[in-house]
């Protein structure tokens, strides 16, 4: 998979499937195969080749863990287009750090502000 638009939002979605089942995963996982490639996700640049490189270690060790696809990177089979996310909505909570596409959209009353499980620091309102 290359570095263009489509691969880096597949990247980052199969971030934020682990950053929302980031105890499950590391669990199932094991600290041997979770450690390092965790610690170059959770600080390293999403640009480089060493951070997705680090996102491709937990797939696949997601996968042969039993988790069906992984973190989410495989391509379906004989699909010649992407699937698509769910529709972004105007106003929600990111990811401070901008390494997932991970989105807590807000409903009604405004909660407490959710901490990025990826990350550990609260997560930013963007109210569009």
């Amino acid at each position: 998979m290359g570095d263009g638009t489509q691969a880096r939002r597949v990247y980052e979605n199969a971030v934020e499937y682990l950053c929302r089942n980031v105890d499950a995963v590391r669990e199932l996982i094991g600290p041997a195969l979770w450690e390092a490639p965790f610690a170059v996700v959770r600080d390293g640049d999403p640009s480089t080749g060493a951070w997705r490189d680090a996102v491709r270690a937990l797939h696949n060790a997601a996968e042969a863990a039993g988790i069906p696809g992984g973190l989410g990177l495989s391509i379906t089979m004989g699909s010649s287009v992407w699937p698509s996310g769910p529709t972004p909505r105007s106003v929600g909570w990111v990811c401070p750090s901008g390494r997932c596409a991970r989105v807590d959209l807000r409903e009604g009353a405004v909660p407490e502000t959710p901490e990025c499980a990826l990350a550990g620091r609260p997560m930013r309102l963007v109210d569009g």
